[in-house]
């Protein structure tokens, strides 16, 4: 018999004693926070979530279609994006939810997914830049771009300029369309590197996942420019949901995942917690018209000082024009 087996029953109760305590310690935390605003129907609006099959796009979805929104989920997984779509029928009770192959890591696949909703004939209220990698080793999209710039930032960025002739025609002077990019508190540590965008002198999963967060933001802040330049009534956010536990973080080091695994359940955010600043940024009232804010627990704060040079921002607009061929429309706005 082992010394340590008189032992085994004395720490088992110990460990269920810590387990209900900090169990209990969670929900006094949780308790601080307001209950979730109410937000308006939005009957008759449409929006799309790409990556909205699981984590926090499947819980802004599911959100959106409660509210009465026409929601596309936009995903690179037919299996995952059509199970997703029966479970939130089912947990909503609303039938206007539904999938659409998109693979943000393929130009082409982002012409057609634009061809397909354009065949449908039907407004767009609200674009959710939600889809994304993280730390993922090095590879190229199928396009040559290093996948954390190539899916993160550039898929996005081609997806909302395809895109921004049915948002400036669905918005209106009271109600814009909305188009809402997820980012994260990670670019404040990103570095632009304009020479180097493919992160080809020096890879490092770090940098490149935060060099693509902040190209998001730089994003929203230039589009938001043009935008409020040709009087469109279209705004652009950019939202930090926090640390969520959601599967982009499997490839991170095995210490941080035992961390995670140990202290997910305090520290991190549900994704349906981390789902709640996106969801503002869709729907609120509060923000109606305001655009170009950097949003946190549901609030605008103030992003990396570099997301702020504008001459950085037209500078990346345009070599991000270049990179997926399309023309540079604010070469003529001031």
């Amino acid at each position: 018999m082992s010394l340590l087996s008189p032992l085994v029953p004395l720490l088992s109760v110990y460990y269920a004693g810590l387990a209900v305590i900090l169990h209990q310690l969670r929900r006094r935390l949780r308790s601080r926070c307001p209950p979730a605003p109410v937000f308006p129907t939005q009957n008759g609006k449409v929006a799309i979530v790409t990556g909205g099959a699981k984590g926090i796009g499947y819980h802004t979805v599911k959100h959106l279609a409660r509210l009465g929104m026409h929601v596309i989920i936009a995903g690179n997984s037919e299996r995952e994006g059509q199970e997703a779509v029966r479970k939130i029928k089912e947990e909503t009770l609303t039938g206007k939810v539904e999938f659409l192959y998109c693979d943000l890591a393929s130009m082409k696949s982002i012409r057609q997914f634009v061809q397909q909703f354009r065949a449908k004939n039907c407004t767009l209220h609200v674009l959710v830049n939600n889809a994304g990698v993280m730390l993922v080793p090095e590879r190229q999209t199928e396009d040559g771009f290093e996948v954390h710039f190539g899916l993160n930032y550039l898929g996005h960025f081609l997806l909302t300029n395809l895109l921004l002739d049915t948002l400036k025609q669905s918005g209106t002077h009271s109600h814009s369309a909305r188009i809402v990019t997820v980012s994260s508190a990670t670019h404040y540590v990103g570095k632009l590197h304009l020479d180097d965008l493919q992160s080809r002198c020096s890879y490092s999963p770090h940098g490149a996942y935060a060099q693509s967060k902040l190209a998001l933001v730089l994003f929203t802040y230039r589009l938001q420019h043009l935008l409020t330049a040709n009087g469109s009534h279209v705004t652009a956010n950019v939202v930090d949901p926090g640390v969520v536990n959601t599967e982009l973080y499997k490839h991170v080091f095995w210490v941080v995942k035992v961390f995670k695994w140990m202290t997910a359940w305090l520290l991190f955010k549900t994704p349906e917690e981390g789902a709640s600043t996106t969801i503002y940024a869709a729907v609120s009232p509060e923000i109606e018209g305001a655009g170009g804010c950097y949003l946190y627990n549901e609030e605008r704060t103030k992003s990396a000082d570099v997301a702020y040079d504008e001459e950085l921002q037209r500078r990346l607009w345009t070599e991000s024009c270049k990179m997926v061929g399309i023309s540079d429309e604010s070469s003529r706005a001031p």
